[in-house]
């Protein structure tokens, strides 16, 4: 199995995260929004790099969020098509949840898509719940939003 670690955001991981954020989603965020959101007060962001084909550590995943007030909204979290299913979104979003909890958030937030049946699982995992829907949100597709957010309390992560 090939050991893989979080850590903090470097403005070196840019690129790469541009790279995984292209295959991953059909509307991609550009490198303004990344660098605007690692810049944001109250900004959170991670990513996890793992050992490339020529033994150098690349970046294999990202999460970016912020608190707002006493809310945690994760805004964008993304794992490259080669590295999904191996425990790196649910490491990403329970290390977003921990850190919420230590900056003293009372729920978490985010958006996703209907059709992102993978993602809405692992979101329910931990938890989270569909509380509104934005119509039509996405202007690619026309798709909506599901908002989904999550009471934070240290005993139920």
């Amino acid at each position: 199995m090939t050991q893989w670690s979080l850590s903090a955001l470097s403005p070196v991981d840019i690129d790469p995260i541009l790279d995984i954020e292209g295959r991953s989603f059909s509307w991609p965020w550009g490198r303004s929004s990344f660098e605007g959101e690692a810049d944001s007060p109250g900004a959170g962001s991670w990513v996890v790099r793992a050992p490339g084909s020529t033994g150098a550590e690349q970046v294999v995943a990202y999460i970016f969020f912020r608190l707002i007030a006493d809310e945690m909204h994760i805004f964008r979290i993304a794992v490259a098509p080669e590295w999904r299913r191996r425990g790196i979104g649910a490491r990403l979003v329970a290390e977003c949840l921990d850190a919420a909890i230590r900056r003293g958030a009372r729920v978490a937030l985010l958006e996703v898509r209907p059709s992102s049946t993978e993602a809405l699982a692992l979101y329910r995992k931990f938890g989270f719940r569909v509380v509104a829907t934005r119509p039509g949100y996405y202007s690619d597709s026309g798709e909506d939003a599901l908002i989904l957010q999550k009471e934070i309390k240290e005993e139920n992560l």
